[in-house]
């Protein structure tokens, strides 16, 4: 019940996967896949603490992905998608529609 400390976890949630994203395209796009399989565990740990379902299931696409093997075009196939629901649960918590 406590209202502020729930628009500071949003607050801080919101500033910081937009960089948590980034560093993830860093490692898709510099063919890191050890290092995009871990982000992408980040991201996904983040949207579930704060019950972003989807964004949750985009980041384990990408997770699981890259641990596969997967050809990095795959995995950077998935991003947009992560991208999109990043962009979907933003406008949810803010109520910017």
């Amino acid at each position: 019940d406590d209202e502020d400390l729930a628009h500071e976890v949003v607050d801080c949630f919101l500033e910081d996967i937009p960089r948590q994203i980034a560093a993830l395209r860093n490692f898709i796009e510099g063919g890191d896949t050890n290092g995009a399989e871990r982000q992408a565990h980040t991201i996904k740990g983040a949207a579930a603490n704060v019950g972003g379902e989807r964004l949750r299931e985009a980041a384990y696409k990408i997770e699981m992905a890259a641990r596969g093997g997967a050809p990095l075009e795959s995995v950077k196939a998935c991003l947009a998608d992560l991208e999109g629901q990043f962009d979907a649960l933003r406008l949810a918590m803010t109520g910017d529609f």
